[in-house]
């Protein structure tokens, strides 16, 4: 079994920094390369390859970016879908003074989901309790952002695109 590499080199796509306002505005898409600098959209890590439930994403900014003053900034990511996360933890640390991060997806142990929508509709009514049937999935997308700033600005923060993560051949309980 061949061991995928999880080692990502990343170039946000917001140079040179934006002027700010009272709104978000749409950047540029950024690139996320492997370390043979071919684009990468998607990483489907298959859990049976895996020693353990658990595995970790390493993501290094490029060195023009960070040399020109660009960081990882606060925890490194921003997640923005909750579908699977009962299913699995994440959790993201931000080393080497902003160039590097590591997002480590752990205790991944079902095979279930929640309904398509569920998230949202619990989400939109945070006063009421839910019972939710669930469903059986193999494929666990785990949705997040990764989050720069410039070492000169204190008050912005960038993210990028959904990386797309999808965790596949998790084994039924």
């Amino acid at each position: 079994m061949t061991q995928q590499s999880l080692s990502y080199i990343v170039t946000p796509g917001f140079l040179p920094p934006v002027e700010h306002s009272e709104e978000a505005a749409k950047t540029a898409p950024w690139k996320i390369t492997n370390l043979q600098h071919e684009d990468v959209e998607e990483v489907v890590i298959d859990i049976s390859e895996l020693s353990g439930k658990s595995v970790n994403l390493y993501y290094e900014l490029d060195s023009g970016s960070f040399d020109s003053g660009w960081q990882f900034g606060d925890n490194g990511t921003l997640f923005v879908n909750a579908q699977d996360n009962f299913n699995y933890q994440v959790s993201s640390i931000v080393a080497n003074d902003g160039r590097s991060m590591i997002v480590s997806i752990s205790s991944i142990e079902s095979s279930k989901t929640i309904l398509e929508g569920a998230a949202q509709e619990m989400a939109g009514h945070l006063d009421s309790g839910f019972a939710i049937p669930l469903q059986s999935n193999n494929n666990f997308k785990v949705a997040y952002r990764l989050i720069a700033k410039h070492k000169n600005d204190s008050q912005m923060r960038y993210f990028s695109q959904d990386p797309t993560i999808v965790i596949e051949d998790t084994e039924p309980n």
